[in-house]
């Protein structure tokens, strides 16, 4: 990793924290109750929800896992992505419930606190961890851009997907991509700076 993007991982941890601090003392966010109402129409972005379930995560970092495994052998890399995708997970729960925000009121049948989106947050972690080790075998600087733009857009428009469902807030999807990217930097960080790389 570059230079940059600890840079920019630091900005979006300090951007999470202050609309964290917005949203635990309850203070309005400009714009965000309109775009919720008004993003509804978008239907078609609700098929990408399907993008950050358990079941799709779960099921691409198992043959990620797999992959490092039996033909990369790299086990700190598979220490790693279940850091990130596990540890993610927990860190979206945890914070969910110091928040304690509640979440839309509509008709979606979701249960649970809504900040910060869980969908955003562990899909991004989870698309970006899955670029990354593929981009790892690619030699080609445009291929491995291509999967890196690739997995950023299908992440934005699966937590899009949730304020079209009126299932969070677009702040809590927000916070989720800006908390989410913080954490892969970190994690791959000490992944590349392990002792005897």
């Amino acid at each position: 990793m570059k230079k940059i993007h600890y840079i920019t991982a630091i900005i979006s941890f300090v951007l999470f924290m202050a609309i964290a601090h917005f949203v635990y003392h309850e203070i309005d966010i400009f714009g965000e109750d309109y775009l919720l109402v008004n993003m509804h129409s978008l239907h078609f972005l609700k098929w990408f929800s399907v993008v950050g379930t358990e079941l799709v995560i779960g099921i691409g970092t198992i043959a990620l896992i797999l992959y490092l495994w039996w033909i990369k052998k790299d086990f700190v890399g598979i220490i790693t992505i279940v850091v990130l995708v596990a540890g993610s997970n927990v860190l979206n729960k945890a914070i969910k419930g110091l928040m304690e925000r509640e979440r839309p009121p509509y008709s979606h049948g979701e249960e649970g606190f809504s900040f910060p989106s869980g969908h955003a947050m562990v899909g991004l972690v989870f698309l970006l961890v899955l670029a990354y080790f593929v981009s790892k075998e690619i030699s080609s600087a445009g291929k491995r851009i291509a999967i890196f733009t690739f997995a950023v857009i299908l992440s934005l428009l699966t937590g899009i997907s949730r304020v079209v469902e009126q299932v969070h807030f677009p702040s809590d999807v927000a916070a989720g991509f800006l908390l989410g990217y913080s954490f892969f930097v970190l994690c791959i960080f000490l992944y590349e700076k392990r002792p005897g790389r």
